[in-house]
């Protein structure tokens, strides 16, 4: 790297550590202009866009530095990490390929490769990606966690001893990733006790890493999204926005039959399934750069919009769809769960989408929470109690938006879909202003991606034994318990 280039390369590495990210991409920016042969810059600009959610731009960044490194395993990593976070799923898998070409030991390549088989419904092969990994690095929290839950019949077995090895001496990073996974096996071997346990483990050391759930601040945020989306504030912005019926959003708890859903919907000749995106939270986080000022933030921002704001936010997300999803379809489905947070932005830019509101027994739901690896940003999803009490606010909002915003919400209870599937599969296209077609009664043999943790649940026929499941755990589940009764959760 020339001397200007690495100066203001280190300059920009410095900038990012102290907060500074305009700083620090124009220091990155520059340095890639001083000396465009040289692939850090690069990955430091695509590391501060996918930041700011900017996938796409992060990935023609990452491209260009693959183009000045053709041999850099750990690019072609975060390269395929960056495709797969985008739903690119079969380019991923290229290039986690290729970084184990160049590297074959490199661990974050052969996780990424494993699951993006697994996202890709290739389930065998994902096994060998995982065992060929253990192979080089036993122990592997990753690796193990991964395993479990693609393993079947005696290979389970013999994972599932590693895994009650490996969970007496992990870390706690290890300890939730193997924690949850072999909760889930032992569930799957009707070992209740045992798969709460390791449940139990996964969620005190995410917690311990996370933080625990400020419950006070996330009552006060509900209050204060219910305060500014009040019904005189839609009333003094009616009219404004696209006229579209193109967007579709599902939304609910996560766990709670949304990928089902948006199967089911997909199934239809007429409608695009473009999974979980981040759209709508890119929308609502950059209203301030929209406004042209640092503050407020959203949803404080929300004030400040005007009606040009909301059609050059509706314009950014059609485009944003057009690009995933195919010209003839004339409802895309975006099925984030945590969009309900959002819909007061929804009400604003596209007063015509369609909402499906997936509901379902939070003892069932919640205990599905607790058993499920989610990020560190979810705090709430560590403790059965915590998730009452966010199962309590997001139920106020939802109520909220109902009355207030204008929107078209359909509920759709998961316990219905499961009783009667071809009578909800109708009301749900009836819902969208489709024609009924049958295919969507097919959703299991749908051969397109699924990126969540319903990736295999959604790829068999319908099954009745997620309903009720809570009742083999009910002595653990006091809050979930007196949730459902609509008693006090604490």
């Amino acid at each position: 790297m020339a001397a200007a280039g690495k100066d203001l390369y280190e300059q920009g590495l410095a900038r990012e550590q102290a907060g500074d990210v305009p700083g620090a991409f124009e220091s990155f920016r520059r340095s890639a202009k001083a000396d465009p042969r040289i692939a850090a810059p690069y990955v430091g600009l695509s590391r501060l866009l996918m930041r700011n959610h900017q996938r796409a731009e992060a990935i023609a960044c990452l491209e260009r530095a693959a183009m000045c490194e053709p041999s850099n395993a750990a690019i072609y990593t975060l390269l395929g990490q960056a495709l797969a976070q985008d739903g690119q799923l079969n380019a991923a898998r290229e290039r986690f390929e290729l970084a184990l070409r160049h590297k074959p030991q490199s661990v974050g390549a052969a996780i990424g490769l494993a699951l993006a088989l697994e996202d890709l419904g290739e389930r065998q092969e994902a096994v060998g990606v995982y065992r060929k990994l253990l192979e080089h690095s036993p122990g592997d929290g990753e690796a193990l966690a991964g395993l479990l839950s693609v393993a079947d019949g005696e290979a389970l077995e013999q994972v599932i001893g590693v895994a009650k090895e490996a969970l007496q001496h992990a870390s706690d990073r290890d300890a939730a990733l193997i924690g949850y996974g072999l909760g889930k096996a032992l569930a799957r071997n009707k070992d209740h006790e045992a798969a709460f346990a390791a449940w139990s483990r996964a969620n005190a050391a995410r917690r311990h890493c996370a933080g625990a759930f400020d419950a006070a601040y996330f009552d006060q945020r509900i209050d204060r999204m219910i305060e500014i989306f009040s019904a005189p504030f839609f009333e003094a912005r009616s009219g404004w926005g696209d006229s579209s019926e193109r967007p579709v959003f599902v939304v609910g708890l996560p766990r709670s039959g949304t990928t089902l859903t948006e199967q089911i919907l997909a199934g239809h000749p007429s409608v695009y399934g473009a999974g979980e995106l981040d759209v709508l939270t890119d929308m609502a986080t950059g209203t301030p750069d929209r406004l042209g000022r640092p503050d407020p933030a959203w949803p404080e921002a929300a004030l400040q919009l005007q009606t040009h704001h909301a059609e050059a936010i509706a314009r950014d997300h059609l485009a944003r769809l057009n690009m995933l999803a195919p010209s003839d379809a004339q409802r895309v489905v975006d099925k984030q769960p945590l969009n309900f947070w959002h819909l007061g932005l929804v009400a604003l830019t596209f007063p015509n989408a369609r909402i499906v509101h997936c509901t379902r027994d939070i003892r069932d739901n919640g205990l599905s929470i607790f058993a499920e690896n989610f990020t560190d940003e979810q705090r709430w999803a560590t403790d059965l109690a915590d998730i009452a009490q966010y199962w309590r606010g997001y139920r106020k909002l939802m109520a909220h938006w109902k009355r207030v915003s204008g929107l078209n919400i359909l509920d759709v209870s998961y316990e219905d879909i499961v009783a009667d599937i071809e009578g909800q599969s109708r009301k749900l296209t009836a819902f969208l202003g489709l024609p009924w077609d049958a295919s969507v009664l097919s959703f299991h043999e749908a051969e397109r991606a699924v990126q969540t943790p319903s990736r295999w649940q959604v790829r068999q026929p319908l099954y009745s034994s997620s309903v009720g499941r809570w009742r083999a755990y009910e002595a653990r589940l006091a809050p979930l318990v007196r949730a459902a009764e609509g008693e006090d959760i604490r």
